[in-house]
């Protein structure tokens, strides 16, 4: 995965119909061996550009904070005064387009050098103001989920990083490159230092080791030392973040040190860049190629193996190629085409029964249950950048080969062997019209759809209801609630699902980074009730307004932690919390008139708890979102229960 580029999603074929799965079965043509894979591009990235008319009906984000006048395409000569100053242009200048901030008394000289730049014309990063910080890493994760492209954060000291570790824990754990920063407490107390202490706040809040809180999930952390350094700090920081495995990084930036004079000029180009990705050793890759070449009975379980669209498209070529079954396992991006005939839905573990060999590609999360896991004498290979994922205390799924290498290449490379050492072309025919059946047939028995109505709303309804609403210009933003066998999703870059880590508050946030990455879009973020208290609700619809970013969201609301009972049950299925109707710990009662939220915000909001309301109360706020670019909520009330999503 390289992050470092960008492509549009690929647009469907004209006049393309689900029946394109039949010809998708077949296997696509070979390059010639030895072919490098052009470095993968994110799967999401935005699409083609919309038709005039479509761009001039979408208004412009803007910054929070107005800016003076446009940004030159060609910035004149820059000659940074002070370090803050360096700064800011040097992000501009290594391709960061947005600075999203919550700022406090640790922020002077960066305003300072801001408005000198907007004064003198300087190319600088679009500074977003976020009222939480925790929904700031949240929009740059959006952001970047969509683009591919690192941006930037800054907060004040040590308190704003404390808020902000909910969202970089989840950013860490899926990989997502941030330039996370934070002021520092002024060190100097004499006052004989530009930027020295003058509030009292800046001896309580200074840390012994501020980074120290956080450096567990941070690939790299520093603290700004000397002015003479920022051109260093800033190339390395994003080097790092951009190299694989990708994750945010953190640096410090004390007040005095930014305010500093800054001793020299900026280099045009980066002195730094992010390191090439780990290719597979290929005694290790000749080796299970051969066993899937040879398998019976094999598996694919990937989570995250849809990140980018060149490895989409590997696990495509793979599957094709070889009748492989794919599950998508508790995904965060969808590799597969949910009505590709060998897509097999959401749970690998009855497949996992029968397997012989088991591709475990991207996934990090527990998929192998305590019984009827593979047979005994089944091969289990992890393929990733990070195959064993050694930044996780324990995870002790088992392991018989770890192929270390970016997954386009690796998985191209895979396959194109294996195909070479498979016994007979007849056998992954047959193989191919067996799991052609069961892919039908998963979906057949596990979609209700929306007839017959029930008589109150369900989670699987509102899904199945939800799945009317997208279209192939839409991004589905999923934080929790919606169960994922109601919906078609046909192409990939179109769904996100949150962090393995489980940082509530992810989808508010993400889902208008992802609208401000591709404003031509239609967003939709689905978010459960505790998820929506999360996400900083008041900061989010308030950026919302603000940046013009027209998001629609849908709170399943079963007035429950459901999540908390459902462990419950799992671990005491008889105990005395499985016979209360109103569980200790999982209760959220009564609960809030989400829709009056937003419109203090200008947005639309309406609650639903009829089922014979819910189609058209959900095409009224889509209606709005689209054609009066505002924001909407439905808060949909839905039966109390606890039922597993996908």
């Amino acid at each position: 995965m390289d992050f470092n580029k960008t492509m549009p999603i690929r647009p469907p074929k004209p006049g393309a119909t689900k029946a394109q799965s039949k010809d998708e079965a077949q296997v696509e043509p070979t390059v010639p061996t030895g072919t490098e894979a052009a470095p993968p591009k994110p799967v999401a990235s935005a699409a083609k550009p919309a038709p005039a008319a479509a761009k001039e009906a979408a208004p412009k984000p803007q910054s929070v904070a107005p800016v003076a006048k446009e940004q030159p395409a060609e910035s004149p000569s820059v000659k940074p005064e002070t370090a803050a100053d360096a700064w800011l242009t040097l992000l501009a200048a290594r391709g960061v387009e947005y600075l999203f901030a919550n700022g406090g008394t640790d922020f002077a000289p960066v305003v300072e050098a801001y408005a000198k730049g907007q004064k003198l014309g300087w190319k600088l990063p679009k500074v977003v103001v976020v009222p939480h910080e925790n929904m700031g890493v949240a929009m740059a994760h959006g952001y970047t989920m969509i683009t591919g492209k690192p941006q930037a954060m800054m907060v004040h000291v040590g308190v704003g990083t404390a808020n902000s570790l909910n969202g970089l824990i989840n950013a860490s754990r899926q990989n997502v490159p941030i330039l996370f920063t934070a002021g520092r407490t002024p060190i100097t107390e004499s006052g004989a230092l530009p930027a020295a202490r003058n509030n009292y706040i800046h001896w309580a809040q200074e840390h012994f080791d501020q980074g120290g809180m956080l450096r567990e999930f941070m690939k790299w952390d520093y603290e700004l030392r000397h002015a003479e350094q920022v051109e260093t700090v800033v190339d390395r920081a994003l080097a790092i973040a951009k190299s694989e495995p990708q994750g945010p990084v953190y640096v410090t930036l004390p007040r005095e040190v930014l305010a500093s004079p800054f001793p020299k000029e900026i280099s045009s180009s980066p002195t730094m860049v992010a390191a090439s990705a780990p290719a597979a050793d290929p005694t290790a890759l000749e080796e299970a190629a051969k066993l899937l070449g040879h398998a019976q009975h094999p598996l694919l379980i990937t989570a995250n193996g849809g990140r980018t669209e060149e490895s989409s498209t590997a696990i495509r070529h793979l599957a094709q190629a070889l009748a492989v079954p794919v599950v998508h396992y508790r995904p965060r991006f969808l590799a597969l085409s949910t009505e590709h005939p060998m897509s097999c839905g959401w749970d690998p573990h009855e497949l996992l029964k029968g397997a012989d060999v088991v591709l475990v590609v991207d996934c990090d999360v527990p998929w192998i249950p305590k019984e009827g896991g593979p047979k005994a004498d089944a091969k289990v290979i992890h393929i990733g950048p990070d195959p064993l994922f050694a930044r996780y205390p324990l995870r002790g799924f088992r392991t018989d080969i770890a192929l270390t290498g970016a997954l386009a290449p690796t998985l191209e490379a895979l396959w194109r062997s294996a195909q070479k050492q498979a016994p007979s072309t007849k056998a992954i025919e047959e193989r191919r019209k067996v799991v052609t059946k069961l892919s039908a047939d998963i979906r057949s028995k596990a979609r209700g759809g929306i007839e017959p109505m029930p008589k109150m709303i369900t989670g699987k309804w509102l899904s199945a209801c939800m799945n009317k609403l997208l279209d192939e210009r839409t991004i589905l933003v999923n934080e929790y609630p919606t169960m994922l066998e109601e919906m078609t999703i046909e192409h990939s870059g179109r769904y996100f699902g949150n962090a393995s880590a489980g940082g509530l508050g992810w989808g508010l946030g993400a889902a208008l980074g992802a609208k401000l990455a591709a404003p031509e879009k239609t967003v939709i973020c689905a978010l459960g009730d505790g998820a929506y208290m999360f996400g900083n609700r008041t900061a989010g619809h308030y950026v919302s307004e603000a940046m013009h970013l027209p998001v629609l969201f849908i709170i399943a609301n079963n007035a429950r932690w459901a999540a908390v009972h459902r462990s419950t049950l799992a671990t005491y299925p008889k105990g005395h919390a499985a016979a209360m109707k109103q569980p200790p710990f999982a209760t959220l009662e009564p609960s809030p008139r989400f829709e009056h939220v937003i419109q203090a915000s200008g947005g639309h909001g309406e609650r639903v708890d009829d089922p014979n309301q819910l189609m058209p109360a959900l095409q009224r706020a889509l209606k709005v979102v689209k054609e009066e670019k505002r924001q909407a909520l439905v808060n949909v009330c839905l039966e109390a229960s606890y039922v597993k999503t996908s």
